[in-house]
């Protein structure tokens, strides 16, 4: 039984009132390394393409757009330093070039050659929008940025609002979110979509591309905090640092899911899917959801990460939590709308009860529609035949989740069993494991972030980032004279979430493993060598 010596810096310990027998401990302000200044506009050259490092590429999707450098903008003030000062031209509504659907226009820095994600914490950039010559989104923000690295294409920010303000924006991006390895440019996006399309000219500042570095010396000592675990389940958490719309889903490996009698092997087909765990009611808009894709509609393959945007057929059943803490199921489809969704039908069922329990959506002869609740309540409607025999076989299950707002990134809901009855196969899953032969998870934005908590599941434990040097999760169940015994990664697995914290699970059985019983009380620290 492997043990280690209780960390020596070690500064407080206190119990939860709500767990006996848990501690939380301090466990290690940050001397930090030198960051990578991938671009600060000190100059005039500093904004044409081609530097090494600096902006070496842009992509205006054949808008115009102008660049030029502005000594008189720096968004720390520097008087010997300035920014890029952006002109995006986006077409008006009149303009046969004008979409609501996803838009970019990307500026492609160099980072001087390639660099390992692993020896920084984050990306930063700052923008700012010249208000006085620029117009708003259709809701009244100034739409949206991305930060992606590139050499491989990674999303370190998906999508993070611009606010309709005359002041310098910070964005951050953690990247703990992305797969670590070596890239070799940063780029920042400037984006129109949905909600917040422009409809005219926007003017932005750029400003300090920067990627920060770790701390020089582990002088951090993170606090951890403790919460009861999830219940048995797949539990997906939304844990894409930035990604306000990440779907957090897995997919099934076959295709045969069909409710339509062309394909179905019974003329009434029914979907479940059984919500064990949801956020409180402060997180509005997070949503746990099913979604039914034909192959025939999909721009690519099963494997897509945004499948219900991107495919042109879709529908979706998702549960959302009100401010009340009742809870609203939607039954939605779209047909022939790849890139964006223009619903064809958008249909709620109110149930007083909650997110929690059983939702289902029952299918008979192809058109005719129920949507069931928790608490039984239920309603009825219709679809047309012809948009019904759309959603005939290949089709795929996808099911889990997703934020649908910044605040809600890190929130997490969990499935405790998905069925399907009445297609030409069946589902019932419990999700005890992830079932190779029934699902994969390609789909999900942070594949890392899907889980199958264990019924067995006890303790949740976080901890903020960085965290570098830290090894394990150790537990005694006596402070005075007791023995710290290694609780191993593999069995708690961390999960790195929202790019700011470390999230993992402690199951009863890891507990009896380490210390060849079942303690009664627990206490756990990290440990740094």
């Amino acid at each position: 039984m492997k043990t280690k010596t209780i960390m020596k810096t070690i500064i407080q310990a206190r119990i939860l009132p709500a767990l006996a027998g848990i501690i939380l401990i301090f466990s290690a302000a940050l001397a930090s390394a030198q960051p990578l200044v991938v671009d600060s506009f000190d100059n005039a050259a500093s904004i044409g393409q081609g530097n090494t490092p600096g902006l070496d590429w842009v992509n205006y999707r054949g808008y115009t757009v102008t660049t030029a450098w502005d000594p008189t903008q720096d968004s720390t003030g520097n008087p010997n330093s300035g920014s890029m000062y952006v002109t995006v031209n986006w077409p008006q509504p009149t303009n046969p070039a004008y979409t609501t659907a996803w838009t970019d226009m990307q500026f492609g820095f160099s980072t001087g050659g390639p660099f390992d994600s692993s020896d920084y914490i984050q990306f930063d950039c700052d923008i700012k929008v010249d208000v006085t010559n620029s117009y708003t989104a259709l809701d009244g923000s100034y739409g949206a940025i991305e930060l992606i690295v590139n050499n491989p294409w990674n999303n370190v920010v998906g999508w993070a609002q611009l606010t309709a303000t005359n002041g310098w924006q910070h964005f951050t991006g953690f990247f703990s979110a992305i797969p670590g390895g070596s890239y070799n440019e940063a780029i920042v996006g400037l984006i129109s979509q949905g909600t917040g399309t422009f409809t005219n000219t926007v003017s932005y500042w750029i400003d300090n591309v920067v990627f920060t570095a770790p701390p020089a010396v582990n002088t951090n000592r993170p606090v951890l905090t403790i919460g009861k675990a999830p219940p048995a389940g797949l539990t997906c958490i939304c844990s894409q640092g930035g990604g306000t719309y990440q779907r957090q889903v897995i997919r099934t490996v076959n295709s045969d899911y069909s409710w339509n009698t062309a394909t179905a092997t019974s003329s009434t087909t029914k979907y479940t899917m059984n919500i064990a765990s949801f956020p409180g009611a402060n997180y509005q808009g997070f949503a746990s959801q099913m979604f039914l894709v034909p192959q025939a509609g999909m721009i690519g393959a099963p494997a897509d990460s945004d499948i219900d945007w991107d495919s042109a057929d879709v529908a979706d059943l998702y549960v959302t939590v009100n401010p009340d803490k009742s809870a609203t199921g939607t039954f939605q489809y779209k047909v022939n709308q790849s890139s964006s969704w223009n619903a064809s039908l958008i249909v709620t069922n109110h149930c007083a009860s909650g997110p929690l329990g059983r939702w289902s959506l029952t299918f008979n002869n192809n058109t005719n529609v129920t949507l069931t609740a928790p608490d039984n309540t239920s309603t009825n409607f219709t679809i047309p035949a012809s948009d019904a025999a759309i959603f005939q076989d290949p089709v795929f299950v996808y099911v889990g989740d997703q934020p649908n707002a910044t605040a809600n990134i890190g929130q997490s809901s969990t499935i405790s069993q998905l069925t399907v009855t009445g297609a030409a196969a069946s589902i019932n899953d419990n999700f005890t494991s992830l079932d190779p032969g029934t699902w994969v998870n390609d789909t999900s934005s942070d594949p890392l972030g899907i889980l199958i908590t264990a019924a067995d599941a006890k303790y949740s434990i976080t901890w903020p980032t960085p965290d570098g040097g830290f090894t394990n999760v150790f537990a005694t169940d006596k402070l005075n004279g007791g023995q710290w015994l290694t609780l191993p990664t593999a069995s708690t697995g961390w999960t790195a979430v929202g790019g700011v914290e470390r999230y993992t699970v402690i199951n009863q059985s890891t507990l009896n493993s380490a210390f060849g019983y079942a303690p009664t009380n627990c206490f756990f620290q990290l440990y740094h060598p």
